[in-house]
């Protein structure tokens, strides 16, 4: 009989890489999905998308209903609102199994699992609690004052033991929580952020470049370009070396894109393109087109123990990438030989692993390492089986 996994994000679908190729692997292998998620709309009634073995409940969440999910742990009007729209999907889908994104509603999930005797899995696809140490209105009032980061890390110290399974992004993470949070590593799969090269085989990348001495040796930053991310320092490094025919670009947007607009302008870097957020596919496109990928990130727990998905779209693309010190991305980077590494937020040490990418040679090597290693090994088509496995031995 198949088998249904009932699975709640808490945000709109898509975009969200990470999702969609779990739920294409588990379709592949069989398995029915029930998406819950929020619609883009704040008003209205939920609607249902039905596809071959998906169905979708899109979910109206008003401002003040998502407001209030910050301080949950105060107030739970978020929670009581989660527990009652997925109790009725629940009653109408029965589910086999619940699978909750992220931190927030485990809580919620745990509490339907017990209700409705199925298993709940948590998809960690971030150390939310970690992380929020960064966010901007986490740092600022009224959120300074209302948002609790020791109240969310006693949270997913207290509620993280209480589910069936954990599938964390790295095996630093789990390494991490077994260590740390006490969690029974037998519990945790660990699922990365690879890329399904199916999919990214489909992307159209052509795109015009400049050839001979009018190109300029051009190195990508492609995601959010929060501070957090070390975009700060890939300005300063251009700085440094806006004498030389090195060009930088950043795709991508956040709360912060201001402050880098207004950077970029004071300091009149004429060798940086912001182009704010763009599809996917024209991101790679540029990204086709340019020579090395960056990810900067400022080091942290949370980045020590995950890596990005614009790392492995690098590298599926030929680009070596240049990495910060953050211990997972380090890991990959050492051991496939496929880039370099920079102390966390040093711009001069960027700017001096960007020169001697270009050196052809140097160049070349890693090139080519990268591309190989993604279609060998850092893909969905090779580790998705590791998703099926968890639920095929959970629900057996």
């Amino acid at each position: 009989m198949q088998k249904n996994i009932l699975m709640v994000l808490e945000t709109p679908f898509p975009p969200d890489e990470r999702v969609e190729n779990e739920i294409l692997v588990l379709i592949k292998e069989g398995f029915r999905v029930t998406l819950v998620c929020t619609a883009k709309e704040r008003k209205g009634n939920i609607t249902i998308e039905e596809k071959e073995n998906l169905t979708i409940y899109r979910i109206p969440v008003s401002k003040f209903i998502y407001k209030s999910g910050a301080i949950a742990l105060i107030v739970p009007f978020y929670f009581s609102f989660w527990y009652r729209n997925l109790n009725r999907i629940i009653n109408k889908v029965k589910p086999d199994a619940i699978h909750i994104h992220d931190l927030p509603l485990v809580k919620t999930g745990i509490r339907l699992s017990r209700k409705h005797k199925i298993p709940v899995v948590a998809d960690y696809h971030e150390n939310r609690p970690e992380i929020m140490k960064m966010y901007h209105h986490v740092q600022t009032f009224p959120g300074k004052y209302l948002i609790s980061i020791k109240g969310w890390h006693n949270y997913q110290i207290k509620q993280t033991p209480n589910v069936d399974r954990l599938i964390l992004v790295t095996e630093e993470a789990k390494e991490y929580y077994a260590n740390y949070y006490g969690i029974n590593a037998g519990k945790i799969t660990v699922l990365p952020n690879y890329i399904s090269t199916e999919r990214f085989k489909t992307y159209d990348l052509t795109n015009e470049t400049a050839s001979g001495n009018e190109r300029s040796f051009t190195v990508v930053y492609f995601g959010e370009t929060g501070l957090r991310r070390g975009t700060m320092t890939i300005l300063e490094s251009a700085k440094l070396l806006r004498e030389k025919n090195i060009k930088f670009i950043i795709i991508g947007n956040s709360r912060e894109q201001s402050l880098l607009e207004k950077t970029v302008k004071n300091l009149e870097l004429n060798n940086v393109t912001l182009t704010g957020k763009l599809p996917v596919p024209e991101a790679m496109k540029i990204i086709s087109s340019s020579d090395v990928g960056l990810c900067p990130f400022l080091r942290n727990i949370h980045h020590d123990t995950t890596y990005a998905n614009k790392m492995f779209q690098y590298m599926a693309l030929g680009k070596p990438v240049i990495v910060s010190d953050c211990t997972a991305q380090v890991n990959v980077v050492t051991l496939e030989n496929c880039g370099m590494v920079f102390s966390s937020g040093d711009a001069s040490d960027l700017s001096e692993k960007i020169l001697s990418l270009s050196d052809k040679s140097t160049y070349e090597v890693l090139s080519k390492n990268a591309k190989s290693c993604i279609y060998s090994k850092y893909n969905w088509e090779t580790s998705g089986v590791r998703l099926t496995d968890l639920y095929n031995g959970l629900l057996k």
